[in-house]
């Protein structure tokens, strides 16, 4: 499940908590940054005190997480709201 909160600024954030069995691995990483890199928006994913632009697979990959760890997106931008309704369907496959 995905939770989306959208921010007084007009940022959008996401919540996702990983399922997959082998974690944030490459092949879920390299779809994300495949994706996000698409967008106008600025996208940022965060996990606990780490973070990393969402289309950087490499620092993407730094972020260590795995089953049942919870991820954050945040995104700003001309096209957020479109950028967050795409990668909220995205994570949802994850």
């Amino acid at each position: 499940m995905v939770h989306v909160l959208i921010e007084a600024g007009g940022m959008v954030e996401l919540t996702h908590t990983i399922k997959d069995t082998l974690g944030f691995h490459a092949r879920s990483v390299m779809l994300v940054s495949n994706e996000c890199a698409r967008w106008k928006s600025d996208m940022v994913v965060a996990h606990g005190s780490r973070e990393a632009s969402a289309d950087d697979p490499i620092a993407l990959m730094g972020l260590e997480a795995h089953k049942g760890d919870t991820i954050s997106v945040k995104i700003s931008g001309p096209d957020e709201q479109d950028a967050a309704d795409f990668v909220a369907h995205l994570l949802r496959r994850l």
